[in-house]
């Protein structure tokens, strides 16, 4: 059958339809497809954040488990002058109340300024915030059982937390036989008093 001018004429219309039609479905099959790309990155960033969300709430959990277990100790040691700012008074009256109870003479005493504590591993990200005060400490002593005693009574009195770093012990005079109720021999000591500087104090 042959067409003729007229025959094509009227097909041309239809097949401008049918051409804007194929268009705007690559269009919208295009536009759909870009859509659901962007729903399913929607989708997956919300679920991430609700996958965060839920473990933070199991953590925060966690960690109030933690805090309220160890809040009582934590308290203690502020209590004790472990945690927080150098207690200089409380050591001082603990020095004074250690000599009397311990029956010494009296002891004599030089106090450095804080400095870090130098047996922290350095990689211990609490390293920075643990101090140490230097004391020399001098005292008389009957015999050697006074320096227990005296250490025992200075720790009794819960001033602070200091470790024994050195002692030296010297004999007063040249008899072997110690005379009661006298200085017979001299204890140079070397006592750090430890802190670590709460995350408030923290600069």
């Amino acid at each position: 059958m042959k067409m003729t001018g007229k025959d094509l004429t009227r097909l041309k219309f239809p097949a401008l339809i049918f051409l804007a039609a194929a268009t705007i479905a690559v269009v919208l099959v295009s536009l759909s497809s870009g859509y659901r790309e962007r729903v399913e990155r929607e989708l997956r960033t919300q679920e991430n954040g609700l996958r965060e969300a839920r473990n933070r709430y199991h953590r925060s959990g966690d960690e109030r488990e933690i805090i309220l277990r160890d809040l009582p100790v934590y308290q203690q040691l502020q209590q004790q002058g472990f945690i927080g700012a150098e207690r200089r008074i409380n050591w001082l009256e603990g020095l004074r109340v250690a000599n009397a109870e311990a029956g010494l003479f009296g002891v004599d005493y030089q106090l450095r300024p804080q400095e870090p504590f130098p047996f922290v591993d350095k990689s211990n990200p609490i390293s920075p915030r643990v101090l140490r005060s230097e004391m020399n400490v001098s005292m008389g002593l009957v015999h050697e059982d006074d320096l227990m005693r005296f250490l025992h009574a200075l720790a009794a009195q819960q001033a602070g937390m200091f470790a024994l770093t050195s002692c030296i012990l010297e004999r007063n005079g040249l008899s072997s036989a110690p005379a009661p109720r006298q200085a017979n021999l001299t204890a140079q000591c070397k006592l750090s008093w430890v802190t670590v500087r709460s995350e408030e104090g923290k600069s």
